[in-house]
């Protein structure tokens, strides 16, 4: 039972809970401390604000110049891209001129199709909205554009007849052309209005040029400002904090080095600032909390003790299951043991007699592969039915669970052993259309349980005899049976049929196996929370029962 509170206790309580109300009932709390702290961190916050706004201005203005230069350079480039490849078509010309003969006529093409780049590429940067162009500036730059255009065409055209003139011998014609190029100063007017569009892009890429400069001269002054503004508010805000603190701060570390020394008795004073304050009076109240709780420490301890005695039993417990669970690995790797060596034992056996002797036939060497393949496969599966017991032991079952519509799963299986079944003269007889049942459950491994009752149906089963497939569905089951008329199997059979390696009398001599298929299959059924079983006579064949809850069922229990 708690204990009362010591008397100064409940007088500093009241005196406080007095003065609490009086500063509710005026509206709220207002400190020295709060005010301080509300006026710094408000000049704090006005001085970052502007600093942010500072720099998102010099972001803007950087992202203008950059495009500015950008876009400067871009038209300059183009210009003399257009200059040099219509100074390289004037070299054809001369040159086709000089030497009587049309140059090749996929020079003179592809000549035309760069000069054709050349100017769209100009006109599409001219055409984009940016900052740089209002509509009157893109229309002069535009117009400048199709005078140049409208030259470097008629140099085309010209050069285009001069080379037809060559080719079909007219070289007079030829000459004709080329002097009426030359007299209408077509040539020289591009060279002039070309050096003037190059002197005008060379200006504006010098002018964007000298503005970033001066932004970020700019910046580099006031930036040093700002950043000084800021450490000096932050510095005076440090100082009159730490004035403010420092007293309160004393006072509280002296009363918590009285708490942690054991001194419980001690009492925290009233201090000026409100927040410190309570402080003190939690520390206060907690250090009462603690003298009660003292009280109670010695039936915590007698609690705790019981507690260490009955986690020791359940250890101690947990230690024979344990020791249950290694004498059953041990018993998995000598099982693991015995069943490897007569695979491996066949592998090395064939290894050995191929290579042994005189040379073998391609045939006999495919032979000997294709049965050393046969036992390294049946060495896996061997590998992966021990390994999904070995996690069902321990209660980890390797399951992708999902949906499973048993009667679709059943006829897969079925016609998946229908060639095997023919070869061995048994018929297996199933319904037409199974009844509707749904599972939750990892349908690779549900098919695996069902071949393995279909193969050893098929396996004892009589020649002209009949393995029958069912499926019944209740409110709250899936049962499949599988049933042959083959050798059969005595109770004790029946009994130990599911244990690791197990095999009948009669099933050693009739067909071959590792003697867990069974074993597997139950893993895998009970993995599902479901069961099976297997019941039959000596010579009227057995019956193979798989009881599976319905996926409705299965979701309630979740």
């Amino acid at each position: 039972m708690r204990a009362d509170k010591p008397v100064f206790l409940v007088s500093y309580g009241q005196r406080l809970e007095g003065t609490r109300k009086k500063e509710l009932a005026m509206g709220t709390i207002k400190t020295r401390f709060s005010r301080k702290l509300h006026m710094a961190f408000g000049a704090m916050l006005a001085i970052t604000l502007a600093l942010a706004w500072y720099f998102y201005d010099s972001v803007q203005w950087f992202e203008y110049d950059v495009k500015r230069i950008a876009e400067a350079n871009s038209a300059l480039n183009g210009h003399r891209a257009l200059k040099a490849h219509t100074e390289e078509r004037l070299r054809l010309i001369n040159e086709s001129i000089a030497q009587g003969a049309a140059v090749e006529p996929k020079e003179w093409l592809d000549n035309e199709t760069i000069i054709d780049n050349t100017i769209d590429a100009i006109r599409q940067g001219y055409s984009d909205d940016t900052i740089l162009r209002n509509p009157g500036q893109r229309k002069v730059l535009l117009d400048a554009l199709a005078e140049l255009e409208r030259l470097t065409r008629e140099i085309i055209k010209s050069g285009e007849l001069i080379r037809v003139a060559l080719q079909t011998g007219a070289i007079d014609t030829a000459e004709i052309h080329y002097r009426e190029l030359e007299e209408e100063g077509t040539v020289q007017l591009f060279k002039v209005m070309m050096e003037e569009r190059l002197a005008r892009d060379i200006e504006a890429v010098d002018d964007a040029n000298r503005e970033s400069i001066s932004l970020s001269n700019y910046i580099t002054r006031v930036l040093p400002l700002f950043m000084l503004a800021l450490a000096g508010m932050t510095g005076l805000v440090v100082w009159l904090f730490s004035r403010s603190l420092t007293r309160s701060v004393n006072v509280l570390h002296h009363g918590a080095k009285a708490f942690s020394g054991g001194d419980l008795s001690y009492h925290i004073p009233e201090l000026r600032e409100k927040e410190f304050d309570r402080l003190g009076e939690a520390f206060n109240t907690m250090a009462h909390e603690l003298a009660v709780h003292r009280t109670s420490m010695h039936d915590s301890q007698v609690r705790l003790e019981a507690m260490v005695e009955e986690r020791t039993r359940a250890l101690k417990r947990n230690n024979e299951i344990l020791a249950m669970v290694d004498e059953n690995r041990r018993k998995l790797l000598a099982d693991i043991s015995h069943e490897f060596r007569t695979p491996l034992t066949v592998i090395r056996g064939e290894a050995e007699i191929a290579m042994r002797g005189k040379a073998k036939t391609k045939a006999e060497y495919i032979e000997t592969l294709g049965r050393i393949m046969d036992q390294a496969d049946q060495t896996t599966r061997l590998v992966d039915d021990l390994l999904f017991m070995a996690r069902a032991d321990a209660g980890e079952p390797s399951l992708k669970v999902r949906p499973v519509t048993v009667g679709s799963l059943l006829t897969r299986v079925c016609g998946d052993f229908a060639a095997t079944a023919k070869k061995k003269k048994v018929g297996i007889e199933q319904p037409l259309v199974f009844e509707n049942a749904v599972v939750m459950g990892d349908s690779g491994r549900l098919r695996q349980v069902f071949s393995i009752l279909l193969d050893n149906a098929l396996r004892y089963s009589k020649e002209g005899g009949t393995v029958e497939v069912e499926l019944k569905r209740d409110e709250n089951d899936v049962v499949v049976t599988v049933t042959d008329n083959g050798i059969g199997l005595t109770k004790e059979e029946a009994r130990q049929a599911f244990q690791r390696f197990y095999r009948g009398g009669k099933a050693q001599g009739h067909a071959r196996g590792t003697g867990l298929g069974l074993p597997v299959a139950k893993a895998i059924i009970e993995a599902h929370k479901g069961s099976i079983s297997l019941e039959g006579e000596p010579g009227e064949g057995a019956v193979a029962t798989i009881v599976l809850p319905v996926e409705d069922k299965l979701k309630a229990v979740a």
